[in-house]
């Protein structure tokens, strides 16, 4: 007659075990509803937030700082030119800020000088190669020109000419100064700066079979996946023996 009725011991393990894996099961079970709606929600592209980009390691920028020039920000992050928010040019670094010049927008990335119109389109990009030499910081000499911090000092350099002079004693100069953007601005160059591959359905995949925590995640879920075949066996034989 005992062996009719399901033990102490069955039920005790099935109750265990599926408390055990109620977490990851529940994890794959919304994710997975998710994944096989995402096209409809509409998230199969869509970026993930820029501070989850960065937990994934993206270089996502926490602090955007640029240079306002003629009622435009000049902004560089992740080796790129933003004009306000939008993404305009490559721009090595380190960055050493914009200076109005001549009708122009003179911008300093890493050892070159980029050269834009008023219109914010590329003019010229020019380096060693052009008699630019090496500088630390660019901005405007007080009254007119563009002065460069070079190793040997400030010079003047004519952007039309290309060459370069010695800063006159009695002139005055002032460095192009990075400074915090707004808020709004700054959010929007962070959206921007999250890679396309980062998004929402990359982490419902992650988190759906576990890469999201590593193997250590993946061991999880395969363990969890394992349990619920054992579950579904000790719940059968507890049925079964409830039938007879």
């Amino acid at each position: 007659m005992g062996l009719r009725k399901p033990t102490r011991q069955w039920r005790r393990w099935h109750r265990w075990l599926g408390l055990l894996v109620a977490v990851p099961v529940l994890i794959l079970s919304v994710t997975g509803v998710l994944l096989n709606h995402i096209d409809a929600l509409g998230w199969s592209s869509s970026p993930l937030p820029p501070w989850l980009a960065r937990w994934y390691g993206a270089p996502v920028p926490v602090n955007v700082q640029g240079v306002k020039v003629a009622d435009h920000w000049y902004i560089q992050a992740n080796e790129r030119l933003f004009i306000d928010d939008k993404d305009a040019f490559y721009c090595q670094s380190p960055y050493q800020g914009a200076a109005r010049e001549n009708g122009m927008i003179v911008v300093g990335c890493g050892d070159e000088l980029l050269l834009l119109n008023g219109a914010g389109q590329e003019v010229e990009r020019v380096g060693a190669a052009y008699g630019v030499p090496a500088f630390s910081a660019l901005g405007n000499i007080i009254g007119s020109g563009l002065g460069l911090e070079t190793a040997d000092g400030v010079i003047r350099f004519d952007v039309d000419h290309l060459t370069g002079q010695p800063l006159e004693p009695d002139s005055e100069w002032q460095p192009a100064s990075l400074e915090s953007v707004p808020a709004v601005l700054a959010e929007r160059i962070r959206s921007q700066s999250v890679p396309p591959s980062l998004n929402w359905q990359r982490l419902l995949l992650d988190l759906h079979a576990g890469r999201i925590l590593g193997l250590t995640g993946q061991l999880i879920m395969d363990l969890a996946a394992l349990l619920l075949s054992i579950l579904a066996v000790t719940g059968t034989v507890i049925w079964a023996r409830t039938r007879r």
